[in-house]
């Protein structure tokens, strides 16, 4: 895993658009984490996990605490299964 900056990605492009690694893109100025390049192959991998998580976060304020938990507790049941 590496850190890079936004200038460093002007300097080499190939960071993103090729990444070999998972790549963390900070804020040069307050080196804040911004964003995150993973390679394709791993992206493939936890591609599923991301959506889910992706929806939880957009529909957060639809669910209560009680939902989320239940959500989680079924969701580790179903990889069981899955697996």
């Amino acid at each position: 895993m590496i850190t890079i900056s936004a200038s460093d990605i002007i300097k080499k492009p190939s960071y993103v658009t090729r990444p070999t690694q998972i790549t963390l893109i900070e804020d040069a100025k307050k080196h804040i984490k911004r964003s995150v390049v993973l390679p394709y192959e791993l992206y493939e991998r936890v591609k599923e996990k991301i959506e889910d998580e992706v929806y939880i976060m957009n529909n957060k304020q639809a669910l209560s605490k009680e939902s989320y938990d239940e959500f989680l507790s079924i969701e580790t049941v179903s990889e069981a299964l899955v697996k």
